[in-house]
């Protein structure tokens, strides 16, 4: 197995105000459903039983959000389309946005209502128009969970109103606020908006983030139920780095807002992030055998990015390149022949694959004799006057 060493003399550093966090917070410490994730390299910064089915409350709007988003990219519905509010929206309970028998009400501001003002009969019209009925939704919104990989996942409504068999996980809610924003970026300003006024109504945005101009918000999502207690997703970038954070059954609202900034907090000041490689650039440059090239570069498919705890140096970083070489030709163009492993000292490893960025063709016969021969006369050298 051949290895190459990677020199980090180009490594992208980035990294937050220097704050210590030996030791969780208190609030933390204390709460038993939370989730801090990095969106865009995926991982994990401190969980805890993000993977228990609970109820998500209103945070389940974000799925009936999805899904209207996925309509209108296909071409199905337009923000514009005019929805007709029928009785069971008129009718239900809990939060509003104030919606009228009768009354027409586009997309958007459905949407609107749906997302700033947490209304359930926003849900339930939305539903109903972009569905056809709230069963067929609901068949849509579950339909969209399996699609997108939402294991502890199970939706009987669009609103998240308390009913048997209804259930999300902290780490399902994560996924599904990345993958918003990564399949429907153009839509991702309605997860941030501070207030929405409908019929001279205006109501405010619950969440806490956007109610006290946390630095860097985006957006995201609160809800409450007698079962979920109160729980929110909040979504903040900063710096180059995009963390969501996710709470559940907290006991009160205050709770709730105080593990949410703490675990923010503790994401941005505990931990830095580092660049090695973006997508498609070149990592090294490999032994061919047998080709008509000595070498093949290989590079990524993705941007190799990853956080590590703020106070480890750059020197505890070790890049390196592990495959079978020299390589023997032919070489496709774009097959895996390679990987990136990254080691950092007294924390963990992370490995990624590497891949031909151009072929390499297999010499003729002729060649390959003499390249052979030489190979053989230059071992003969080496081994008798050196």
């Amino acid at each position: 197995m051949a290895k190459v060493t990677i020199f980090l003399a180009s490594l992208l550093l980035f990294f937050t105000i220097e704050v210590k966090a030996e030791n969780l917070p208190k609030e933390i410490q204390e709460a038993q459903f939370y989730f801090l994730i990095d969106a865009d390299t995926k991982e994990v910064l401190l969980s805890k039983n993000a993977d228990v089915r609970i109820a998500p409350s209103s945070m389940t709007k974000i799925m009936t959000a999805y899904v209207v988003f996925d309509q209108v990219q296909k071409g199905n519905v337009s923000l514009n389309n005019q929805c007709l509010i029928g009785k069971d929206a008129w009718h239900k309970s809990g939060s509003s946005m104030f919606l009228n028998y009768g009354d027409v009400v586009t997309i958007d501001d459905l949407l609107k209502g749906l997302l700033a003002v947490s209304g359930n009969d926003a849900a339930v019209a939305l539903a109903e128009s972009v569905g056809k009925g709230s069963e067929n939704f609901v068949t849509l919104m579950n339909l969209k969970a399996k699609e997108i990989g939402l294991r502890n996942s199970r939706f009987k409504n669009p609103h998240g109103l308390n009913e048997d068999g209804h259930h999300m996980s902290l780490r399902d809610l994560a996924t599904l606020a990345i993958r918003s924003n990564e399949d429907f970026p153009q839509y991702s300003h309605y997860f941030g908006i501070p207030e929405f006024t409908y019929r001279n109504i205006k109501q405010q945005n619950r969440n806490p983030l956007i109610r006290e101009h946390y630095d860097g918000t985006v957006g995201g999502k609160t809800g409450y139920t007698s079962d979920g207690g109160y729980g929110v997703i909040g979504i903040v970038r900063r710096d180059h780095r995009r963390l969501i954070a996710v709470v559940n059954k907290a006991k009160t609202p205050n709770q709730r807002r105080a593990i949410l900034t703490h675990l923010l907090d503790y994401g941005f000041d505990s931990y830095k992030k580092l660049v090695v490689f973006e997508k498609d650039q070149e990592v090294a440059n490999l032994s061919v055998w047998l080709g008509n090239g000595d070498q093949v570069p290989v590079a990524t498919n993705e941007k190799i990015a990853f956080n590590i705890p703020r106070d480890k140096p750059l020197s505890d970083v070790k890049v390196s390149v592990k495959y079978r070489g020299p390589i023997y030709a032919p070489i496709a163009k774009g097959v895996k022949i390679a990987t990136l492993v990254i080691e950092v000292k007294g924390y963990k490893n992370f490995e990624y694959s590497l891949f031909a960025t151009k072929k390499i063709d297999k010499i003729g016969d002729l060649q390959k004799i003499k390249r052979v021969l030489e190979y053989k006369f230059h071992n003969f050298l080496n081994k008798n006057f050196n």
